[in-house]
Formats: structure tokens, C-alpha cells, sequence
């Protein structure tokens, strides 16, 4: 595929300048510079997303292994968690868990069931359906996002939401080009809180 690239000055001084410096060859750079643009920086987001791009090129890629770098993200969350839920919302909305009865219900012996229950303790509420036995993870998906602004800096939450997409599954399969911009949206979210927060104390 024939491709033209027109640079400008300041790059064609950068470009000169790191081939001299690192001995690196324009197309390296070039190369370098587009994974860089829409690969997530952090190592974890970026090993997913690296992953996904890779099992792509190399035509081995199933929908499956998306949903599951996705939801490996979510989970890491739980560590740098974002008290913006715009992006995991837009995600959980490509799922009908309401429909899902059997992957959706969380029950006592379930490695979920504590994680469950503490988000539910933390609200101060009553398990919503089944008694003490049973959960019903549609409705423990909604009442997170209810409860946002109480629950985003929890890591159960995160560890909820993660196992329920993995197990479940979206109503329409996210492709390829979809996980990466999820893990690089999210790990933005993550930075931007931790950012706006480092910012708070350091004022304090």
C-alpha cells in the first residue's frame, strides 16, 4: 500500500534529531508514533490493548478474547478508579443482562457473592432479589450506577462489574478497533481522576 507522508518543519527537526540521537530509522518513528497515538501509555491497559491489536494483525483475533482484555480492564479500575461513569455506562449498554437470567444471578457459593454483598452493605440496603441466597446482577448493575457518586472509589464495584460483563455476554460483539479505544478511554479516565485528586491534597 503506497503511503505519503508531508512532514513540517518542527518534525522534520525531531525526525533528524532521533535518527542521529537513537539511530532509529523514519519508519520507526512513524511506526512508533501512530501505536503511541492510539495505544493506552500504562502497562497494564497497554499489554491489553497491545494484545488485541496483535491477535488482530495476525488474523487469529476472536470476540471473545476483545471482551475479555475489556473487562481485565475494568477490574483494574479497582485500583485507580474514575468517578466518571459515562465510558463504563456506554459499555454496559451493549449488554441486556435483564435477558441473561442464568449468567446475571449471583448466588452464595458464586466467587462473586462478597463482592456483591459489600456493595450492597456499603449502600446500606437490602439484597434486592431471592432472599439471602441469590442476587440478581441486573439489578446490582443498576443500582451501582444510581449510586455512583457513593460507590466509584470502591474496589468491589469494580470487581462486580468486571466478572458480570465477562460472564454475560454484550448483545452486539465489540470489534477489535472498539477494546482499544475502551482500554485508552478508561485508563484516560483513571489518570484524569488520579490527576484531579494528587492536585486536591497537594493543595491542602
Amino acid at each position: 500500500m503506497k503511503r505519503f507522508f508531508a512532514s513540517d518543519a518542527e518534525s522534520d527537526m525531531l525526525i533528524a534529531e532521533a535518527t542521529k540521537t537513537f539511530g532509529l530509522k523514519i519508519g520507526d518513528i512513524i511506526n512508533m508514533a501512530i501505536k503511541n497515538q492510539f495505544l493506552p501509555i500504562t502497562e497494564l491497559f497497554r499489554t491489553e490493548a497491545r494484545l488485541i491489536l496483535q491477535r488482530h494483525t495476525a488474523g487469529e483475533l476472536e470476540a471473545q478474547e476483545i471482551k475479555q482484555s475489556m473487562t481485565r480492564g475494568i477490574r483494574a479500575l479497582g485500583t485507580r478508579p474514575v468517578r466518571d461513569a459515562d465510558r463504563l455506562q456506554g459499555f454496559f449498554a451493549r449488554y441486556h443482562l435483564h435477558e441473561d437470567v442464568e449468567n446475571r444471578t449471583i448466588t452464595e457459593n458464586d466467587a462473586l457473592w462478597e463482592s456483591a454483598v459489600e456493595v450492597y452493605n456499603i449502600l446500606g440496603k437490602q439484597i434486592s432479589v431471592g432472599g439471602i441466597s441469590k442476587i440478581n446482577g441486573a439489578r446490582l448493575v443498576d443500582d451501582i450506577f444510581a449510586e455512583w457518586d457513593t460507590l466509584w472509589s470502591e474496589k468491589a464495584v469494580y470487581d462486580v462489574l468486571a466478572a458480570l460483563a465477562f460472564r454475560c455476554e454484550p448483545s452486539q460483539p465489540f470489534n477489535w478497533f472498539e477494546g482499544m479505544q475502551f482500554l485508552t478511554g478508561i485508563e484516560h479516565d483513571a489518570m484524569g481522576q488520579w490527576c484531579r485528586t494528587s492536585g486536591r491534597k497537594n493543595r491542602t
